[in-house]
């Protein structure tokens, strides 16, 4: 069965594939109930003499004699006469008693489900009265079904046959079969292993949204799901995440702000707007394509590593002056500053929307998004909100995102996390400031400056084109220029050595011990491809940090310091 079917497929296949469907019926055969679906009615009656209806009880065997027009035993009064387990089973399965015949009708335990998808939404049975209805114009038919493969035939046939029959249209366009969840060494979920978790202690250790979050991140297309707990903290982790960064923008006081004023962007403003864009055309294409695991790993890694931990940290430089000693134009950009939080606040809960409903409707509320919206377009709830689109070239040009300005803050970025390395090869402690020279390449704005020092948790950045470095400082080289940390007074650059020289020994043990088993003809044969690569990837990264700590230990140079 295919992960995602197209429907008019589907339909033929329903027509004509008698191993899948067995038999061939019609809406009629369903309003009936007869011979093809769910339980035979646990009711008899006798057959019909002379206007009576003689006979053994179904159960207790006596002689009984009923007006044909009462001839039926309800299901408590064939309980009441008897406490036999296995007389009550008897009579389902063998026999409903000589003279008797059980009720031909059945009991359609799925009748209102495959009603579902036109009767929640105002249906009345009045075809005009129906088309002017507003929200089954809106929702019927709508666009996918998500559902699971092994209840096609009770569900999803007879809501396209109901769909039919009463509406004169498909009810959705596409059905897509989710996968199975099993623990984490692949068997299937079930009470006699012990490996299932029940979805509602989950739910309230960690919260539906985390839940919901943390597996969608997990589950790929077409592939079962191998569930583990650490991907629920995960989603939990994420949306605490989430909130905390609207109470960061609801710290700064001030209500949603309006307009983004395009001269009073900064390049960190820009870049974010543009990653922004970025995130929703990915988002857009995944959705096409079904690829929900995709998703939710690309707004994790838009809102988690590109908003929280670039540009929200960017941003202090604008947003930690307090309001009463900030100039006029100071106060402009700061305005203008959260008004792009704002802005991509605003749609990345409606992003998120579909993985987080619950925290991100909370929130929509909360930070006033919902203020002035009509109620159709998010003025009452989040679901009705408009989706975000991709940016247009003539808002990219009026904001003034282009590649230049992606490309110089990429680069502000790697530097920043070029000289954070720096830090910790030099063994300093992240918290402890320190000074940092940089030797430009080109003229940098003073607020880019401030940028950079703040995201260094440096002391000082000076700005020296001239440096003349010690032997041994530590440096970087970026398209911006080079990037030193002088360790005068910061470390004893013997131990350093010593240090770096023990750690660069156990490198290159653990890379010989891997290099071994994969030059092992036997290993590789043996081993499943998963495990292979995760050694070749172990392998890469070793070699990544063996250069890494050799560069440092070049940089100390020779000497005792």
């Amino acid at each position: 069965m295919p992960q995602v079917a197209r429907v008019h497929k589907f339909v033929a296949a329903l027509q004509l594939d008698a191993e899948l469907y067995r038999v061939k019926f019609t809406v009629k055969e369903l309003r009936d109930g007869r011979k093809f679906f769910d339980h035979q009615a646990i009711s008899v009656k006798g057959k019909e003499t002379d206007g009576k209806s003689p006979g053994t009880h179904p159960l207790t065997g006596k002689l009984v004699t009923r007006p044909a027009s009462a001839s039926c035993y309800k299901v408590a009064e064939i309980v009441g006469d008897v406490n036999s387990d296995a007389a009550f089973i008897r009579c389902q399965i063998d026999s409903p008693g000589e003279g008797w015949i059980q009720d031909p009708d059945v009991l359609d335990t799925w009748f209102s489900s495959w009603l579902w998808p036109f009767a929640t939404m105002g249906w009345t049975g009045d075809r005009e009265q129906d088309a002017q209805h507003p929200t089954l114009k809106a929702f019927y038919p709508t666009t996918d079904l998500v559902t699971a493969p092994e209840i096609i035939f009770f569900w999803v046939a007879r809501m396209i046959m109901a769909g039919y029959e009463f509406m004169g249209d498909l009810p959705f366009r596409n059905v897509y079969f989710t996968g199975i969840i099993r623990d984490k060494q692949g068997r299937k979920m079930s009470k006699s292993l012990g490996n299932s978790p029940d979805p509602l202690d989950l739910i309230a250790k960690y919260g539906a949204d985390a839940v919901r979050f943390g597996t969608m991140r997990s589950a790929p297309l077409g592939q079962d799901v191998l569930f583990d707990e650490k991907d629920v903290e995960l989603g939990r982790n994420f949306c605490n995440k989430l909130w905390n960064a609207c109470r960061f923008r609801q710290m700064q006081g001030g209500n949603v702000e309006g307009e983004i004023d395009p001269r009073l962007l900064s390049s960190d403003d820009r870049w974010i707007l543009l990653r922004l864009d970025q995130a929703i055309c990915e988002i857009d294409a995944a959705f096409a394509e079904y690829r929900f695991n995709e998703i939710a790993q690309t707004l994790h890694r838009f809102f988690w590593s590109e908003y929280c931990d670039w540009y929200v940290e960017a941003s202090k430089a604008i947003l930690s002056g307090s309001s009463l000693t900030l100039a006029t134009s100071d106060l402009e950009h700061r305005a203008n500053t959260l008004a792009v939080i704002d802005f991509i606040l605003s749609h990345t809960l409606r992003l998120f929307h579909p993985f987080l409903p619950f925290i991100t409707e909370e929130l929509w509320h909360g930070m006033g998004f919902h203020d002035d919206l009509p109620a159709d377009q998010g003025g009452r709830t989040i679901m009705v909100a408009h989706w975000p689109k991709p940016f247009d070239a003539a808002f990219k040009e009026h904001y003034g995102l282009d590649a230049a300005v992606e490309q110089f803050v990429s680069a502000k970025y790697e530097l920043v996390g070029q000289g954070r390395n720096l830090r910790r090869e030099a063994n300093i402690p992240a918290g402890k400031k320190v000074r940092f020279v940089l030797k430009p390449a080109g003229q940098l704005a003073a607020h880019e400056v401030e940028v950079l020092k703040l995201l260094l948790q440096a002391e000082k950045l000076e700005l020296d084109s001239s440096y003349p470095p010690r032997k041994g400082t530590p440096v970087v080289h970026s398209v911006l220029g080079e990037l030193y940390l002088p360790l005068e007074g910061l470390a004893d650059l013997g131990a350093e050595r010593a240090r770096l020289t023990k750690e660069l020994v156990k490198i290159d043990g653990e890379i010989e011990k891997v290099q071994a088993k994969l030059n092992h003809p036997a290993f590789r044969e043996k081993v499943p491809p998963a495990v292979l690569a995760e050694h070749q990837k172990r392998l890469t990264d070793w070699q990544a940090k063996q250069t890494r700590v050799q560069q440092a230990l070049n940089a100390l140079g020779e000497g005792s310091g």
